[in-house]
């Protein structure tokens, strides 16, 4: 029988610039060339995204000091010094964020240097907004066959100043621009070991799948602007509900079991949707877009800190981290928290 695994807290740093919907339209109109009846037809499309998704305000970090390893680096140090865990306990460290500065080393090696780690395994787990969760699953395969593993990091670190369009002429920019423009910034650690955390739960598993014919709809480019084919990529939100319920089988639980879905932040609307696929209350899958936005590979790491320090999240519930992602990869792991 396989020895337990757990997971901490998620430590979180969110940028102190905020930008609101109407910041984010006044940028679009600055790069603007059409005439008024035409920007009225793109400001109007626009205001209805937002509230279609629930954004109302989105993070953002404007300081260029701040680039990948730093970002996550600072909130990995303080993850480490709210666990009370030294440096020299961490055995692997992985970054599993979107965005990065260079193509070689691993984002994961310069966030060890800059903590001071001198020896352990260092690499990037990519998966769009379910890194993390993707992450978490490769470190259940390294405990399971390195018996030496004791302590992971996992890192994220959600940026997207130079990667956000803000030059829309058109309905038919703004189907492939618009959902970067509910993107918000912030950065999480958090730690998977071997024993338990004072503030963290046990991992009962994880499940992860992908429908690759679905590549084409969402792309990021390591030098250019994020493009999304919004409506059509929503539309897959349909495959979330089949997707739970298959991890539920997997972790030897029921959908009605799961005390709290803690899921990724695409839309409240496509949240609210979901809960509703699965015969769940709306509470139980929280929408938190309207405070944080999409944070993309940070909202569930985001979104269990918010869970846990606002008290939905109480020691004993059954928690389901869930996450879908352009590619299409969706990803769950099942957590019991102990608090």
């Amino acid at each position: 029988m396989a020895h337990p695994l757990y997971l901490s807290l998620p430590a979180v740093r969110l940028p102190s610039t905020r930008r609101t919907n109407d910041d984010i339209v006044a940028l679009v109109r600055e790069n603007f060339k059409g005439d008024d009846a035409q920007w009225r037809r793109v400001e109007r499309t626009m205001r209805f995204v937002f509230n279609t998704c629930g954004t109302q305000v989105r993070h953002v970090q404007v300081d260029e000091r701040y680039a990948a390893g730093t970002h996550a680096s600072n909130v990995a140090r303080a993850l480490l010094d709210e666990q009370s865990v030294p440096v020299d306990a961490i055995d692997s460290v992985t970054y599993s964020s979107i965005v990065r500065e260079y193509f070689e080393p691993s984002v994961a090696t310069e966030i060890a240097w800059r903590l001071g780690v001198v020896q352990a395994a260092c690499y990037d787990v990519v998966s769009a907004c379910a890194g993390p969760l993707v992450a978490i699953e490769t470190l259940r395969g390294r405990a399971a066959i390195d018996p030496g593993w004791n302590q992971g990091l996992v890192s994220t670190a959600s940026l997207s100043e130079g990667f956000i369009g803000f030059d829309i002429q058109s309905i038919a920019d703004l189907d492939q621009l618009a959902a970067g423009l509910t993107i918000g910034n912030g950065a999480t650690g958090m730690l998977v070991g071997r024993r338990p955390y004072a503030r963290g739960g046990r991992i009962v598993g994880s499940y992860s799948e992908g429908y690759p014919q679905h590549h084409p709809l969402c792309r990021a480019p390591v030098f250019g602007v994020f493009r999304s084919a919004g409506s059509a990529l929503f539309a897959l939100a349909e495959l979330v509900p089949d997707h739970v319920r298959r991890a539920c089988e997997r972790f030897g639980w029921t959908v009605d079991e799961v005390d709290v879905f803690v899921s990724h932040q695409p839309s409240d609307r496509i949240l609210r949707e979901v809960a509703q696929a699965l015969g769940v209350p709306a509470a139980r899958v929280p929408q938190l877009h309207s405070i944080y936005a999409n944070t993309e590979a940070s909202a569930v790491p985001i979104a269990l800190r918010h869970l846990v320090d606002d008290g939905t999240i109480q020691p004993g519930m059954k928690l389901l981290l869930n996450s879908a992602a352009a590619g299409f990869t969706l990803a769950s792991v099942g957590v019991v928290w102990e608090g």
